[in-house]
């Protein structure tokens, strides 16, 4: 009884999504149904929730674009582990503190860490807050604010906190957007993300031409790089812009931004916000009422200089989406994203990622992989 149930209800949930796509798009459900059925067969396995999330029911959105090379998230596994089958390096890539090291070294400008924080974990020293006490002095005194803080092997900005400074009449911090969060409440939200440890960094500013569309919050540029030969290209690219409450820029979170890029001179194409789990194209910004038209992201030249260089720094993962920071003097390098959201780059260019040369790189890929497993193997069986 209780399995029926289940079902209906998850069919009762799946029938009302039907009915609203179908209403959007003026389609009938049998055409979506088979529509689906197609496509979840196809190259790209897509599933019936990644066709709503993309919007793939909305034919006057994609017009004749060919939609067996867009990907869901269970295809998008299979490239990343095809491309980037190196495994034994998400350890290291997955570490926020190691990979903002190494490319520090490499000369790349990386946002400063000032303090982390992990329990009951490692040696006394000023850099490291080992207990609630040691995070609440350091709250109370730093002169680094405005802080970004974040969870040390965290993603999609998950855990993470925007500080502008510490108000010590009434003990709190003020965050990016002007909300109050007592010292104690805030060291309780960072304890839940602190098991592999909790960063502070100096939050950088975005570029001054920016201030007026998205305030003094940093926005970013997926910069999705492919290494081939050595030779670095960008494949795709898209601007992240926060909006809203919302002091991160990922476009999972309602409110914020998504803008499609001409890839030579960075100048926006069209831009979108994400709504309720849907997005609609906008023409205005939707707090100030600028238009997008003539807007491009500065500094283009170094948030793409950034990336393609950074992308022969571990040449062993070719596939990356970076996300780059344009500020006043040049680019900042933020994440590295081994696995990066391939669904962000369908959405804004509005086609999909299997295209001719991911699918030459991903067939070389694949080749390397069986021979480095046979080399490996006649390794092993000599010893």
């Amino acid at each position: 009884m209780g399995h029926q149930a289940e079902k209906k209800q998850a069919d009762e949930t799946f029938s009302t999504v039907l009915s609203r796509i179908a209403a959007q798009s003026g389609r009938s459900p049998l055409a979506l149904l088979a529509e689906m059925a197609r496509l979840r067969l196809g190259r790209g396995r897509l599933s019936s929730q990644d066709y709503v999330a993309m919007r793939l029911f909305d034919q006057d959105w994609y017009g004749g674009v060919d939609k067996t090379a867009f990907v869901g998230f269970r295809q998008a596994q299979k490239i990343w582990m095809q491309a980037n089958f190196r495994v034994d390096l998400y350890g290291l890539v997955n570490n926020k503190l190691t990979t903002d090291i190494l490319f520090a070294a490499h000369g790349f400008p990386v946002l400063q860490t000032v303090a982390m924080f992990r329990e009951r974990v490692g040696m006394e020293t000023f850099f490291l807050k080992r207990n609630a006490d040691e995070l609440r002095d350091f709250l109370r005194s730093s002169q680094d604010y405005p802080l970004f803080a974040k969870p040390i092997a965290g993603h999609q900005s998950l855990g993470s906190a925007s500080l502008e400074r510490y108000d010590p009449e009434r003990d709190c911090l003020i965050d990016t957007q002007g909300a109050v969060l007592t010292v104690d409440e805030f060291i309780v939200y960072a304890q839940a993300f602190a098991g592999s440890g909790y960063l502070f960094q100096r939050r950088a500013s975005p570029h001054s031409s920016l201030r007026p569309l998205c305030g003094n919050r940093l926005t970013t540029v997926r910069v999705l790089t492919l290494l081939r030969r050595g030779q670095p290209t960008m494949l795709r690219a898209c601007w992240k812009i926060p909006c809203g409450f919302n002091s991160a820029d990922n476009f999972w979170r309602d409110g914020n931004l998504l803008a499609q890029l001409d890839l030579d001179s960075g100048r926006v194409l069209r831009v979108v916000q994400r709504v309720d789990r849907d997005f609609d194209e906008i023409s205005h910004h939707p707090e100030t009422g600028e238009s997008f038209a003539d807007l491009a992201v500065p500094n283009w030249s170094d948030v793409v200089g950034v990336a393609l260089e950074a992308a022969k720094v571990i040449p062993e993962l070719p596939l990356v989406g970076w996300d780059v920071a344009p500020v006043d003097d040049g680019a900042v390098l933020v994440e590295f994203n081994e696995t990066p959201d391939l669904r962000l780059h369908q959405i804004a260019d509005r086609r999909g990622i299997l295209d001719s040369t991911l699918t030459e790189v991903l067939a070389e890929r694949k080749r390397e992989a069986a021979q480095g497993f046979k080399a490996a193997k006649r390794h092993n069986s000599g010893n």
